[in-house]
């Protein structure tokens, strides 16, 4: 082991050893210049060509000095940059924070109380605020790179090298990173912008009030599907303490698209303010008009494929972000938005409680994505009786005739509601065209086109084509699930089972990928 009292970088003594991470070396150090200490990080780059090495000395420069500007109590701030003198790999001199990682307290604590919460989001967001307005964006906020001080504040770190650590060390078909706290975009290799960030914040506003990540699996591409295509649940469902006025800022800050989002993190940290004032809101006037935005914007479509809690957090976020933005517009909104409530009414029933589920004399047609239950055989009592001789009276009189016995009515038929199951189908596929078959018991239930090229390709995953997902509903119980994927010139035709055991309001994903000729399929129960 090195002797840290002796080493140095360049004036700055080490004094022990912080931490290590994938970058390098975390040290404390004393500049004698000025008698304070300070934090130097390392970053090795051991193994790089010499071609990317020059480059990205060149880029760590230019990144440091961008963060060497940032001015702000919620920032690490960046004092130096230079090279060891031995290995002469590059070092930063960062702010030393007296205190523990975010990471290391949720680690110990599990979740945070409300108060804390809020007041940790707040200092955050106002900082990630501040930095975008200087255009510098951070691009990797997860607890690890979140700061407590001794007296309860927060301070984000790797300002800067961040981006630098997830390009350098980012090899074909991987990023480096943690997936549950990157934006949807950052998995598609679309780049990444400050609503970024504030997703990363969102999701990290979610653990600390939940003790539970909103995006789960026990494989990074299980984590990374759900990212992109799942909503979570709400957090005042996990938590019931909670006040249920958390759940539109979360899904505010975390919608997949960005311009859902909030837009700067002066916005997400004043109403992370408001919530901890409790300050009041003229809150009937804005909220039609928070309705009636929600219906321009396309959400029904959303509500139709996610799950119930799913839907309402969607619809909470726009909810609440009109609520901050539009000023009244009156009674004729108000009129007008009660209509549009009973239509969404009417069509929310209509989705979660399926009529091909419910018995009955008429047909009805069948959702393909839903697994009708076979109605029970109802007999009437007048079936048995129908042979039977009718006595007929013999009096001569206009009226009914008295011994006559009407004919028993049928008994109505009851409704019979089996419960449900949702699975979420998770697709990775290397076609251009295919088509993709789903049965459940030799019933088949789901036809789609796989469409390679054309869709978003998550940079996680070497190879994909196309990621596609669809969600089925599937009765509770035993069943078989069948799938087979086509070419349209037949030059592929897969087709594999695999055994479910559905239980009612269960929720599954189902993981369907193809290895790199599509020459095999291949299913997994997340």
């Amino acid at each position: 082991m090195e002797n840290l009292e002796i080493k140095r970088f360049g004036r700055y003594e080490v004094l022990g050893e912080l931490g290590r991470g994938a970058m390098g070396v975390v040290y404390k150090a004393h500049d004698p210049q000025i008698e304070r200490t300070v934090a130097v990080k390392t970053v090795s780059l051991l193994g790089q060509e010499p071609e990317a090495e020059d480059e990205f000395r060149q880029r760590f420069r230019n990144e440091a000095q961008a963060a060497g500007r940032l001015h702000h109590p919620g920032i690490v701030a960046v004092f130096d940059v230079g090279e060891d003198s031995e290995k002469h790999d590059p070092y930063i001199v960062l702010e030393y924070v007296a205190g523990e990682t975010l990471s290391r307290l949720l680690a110990r604590e599990k979740k945070l109380p409300l108060e804390k919460t809020l007041k940790i989001t707040e200092e955050i967001a106002e900082a990630l605020d501040y930095a975008h307005a200087q255009g510098v964006t951070h691009r990797d906020i997860k607890p690890g790179n979140i700061l407590i001080t001794l007296d309860g504040h927060a301070k984000i770190a790797d300002f800067g090298i961040a981006k630098l650590n997830l390009a350098h060390f980012t090899v074909p078909g991987k990023v480096m990173g943690t997936p549950a706290y990157m934006a949807p975009e950052q998995l598609s290799g679309e780049g990444a912008d400050g609503r970024s960030d504030l997703f990363s914040l969102g999701v990290i506003l979610y653990v600390m009030l939940t003790g539970h990540s909103p995006f789960t699996g026990n494989s990074a591409t299980t984590v990374c599907f759900k990212v992109v295509n799942r909503e979570p649940v709400p957090a005042s469902v996990l938590d019931l303490n909670l006040p249920p006025e958390v759940d539109p800022v979360i899904a505010g800050a975390m919608a997949k698209n960005p311009e859902e989002r909030y837009q700067r993190g002066a916005e997400l940290a004043a109403d992370l303010r408001r919530l901890r004032t409790d300050e009041p809101k003229d809150a009937t006037t804005t909220r039609l008009e928070a309705i009636s935005a929600l219906l321009t914007r396309s959400t029904s479509a959303r509500l139709g494929r996610q799950r119930p809690a799913a839907g309402l957090a969607h619809a909470a976020m726009l909810v609440h972000r009109t609520l901050s933005r539009r000023p009244a517009r009156g009674l004729i909104l108000a009129v007008a938005t009660l209509g549009l409530l009973v239509i969404i009414w009417t069509q929310s029933r209509s989705l979660f409680r399926s009529p091909e589920l419910t018995a009955g004399p008429a047909p009805v047609p069948m959702h393909p994505a839903v697994l009708p239950a076979s109605p029970p055989e109802v007999v009437p009592d007048s079936a048995t009786k129908a042979s039977a001789p009718t006595k007929v009276a013999t009096r001569k009189s206009s009226a009914t005739p008295i011994d006559m016995k009407p004919q028993a009515a049928p008994r109505p038929v009851k409704e019979v509601i089996v419960p449900l199951s949702m699975v979420e189908l998770a697709v990775r596929h290397q076609f251009k065209e295919a088509t993709l078959s789903v049965w459940v018991d030799d019933r088949l239930i789901l036809t789609r086109s796989l469409h390679g090229g054309g869709q978003k390709r998550l940079v996680v995953f070497g190879g994909v084509r196309g990621s596609e997902s669809e969600t089925l509903k599937i009765p509770a119980g035993e069943h078989t699930l069948r799938l087979r994927a086509r070419t349209a010139d037949q030059t592929v035709d897969l087709s594999k089972t695999i055994p479910a055991q559905m239980v009612g309001g269960d929720d599954k994903t189902l993981l369907v990928t193809f290895d790199k000729h599509n020459t095999a399929m291949h299913l997994e129960w997340q």
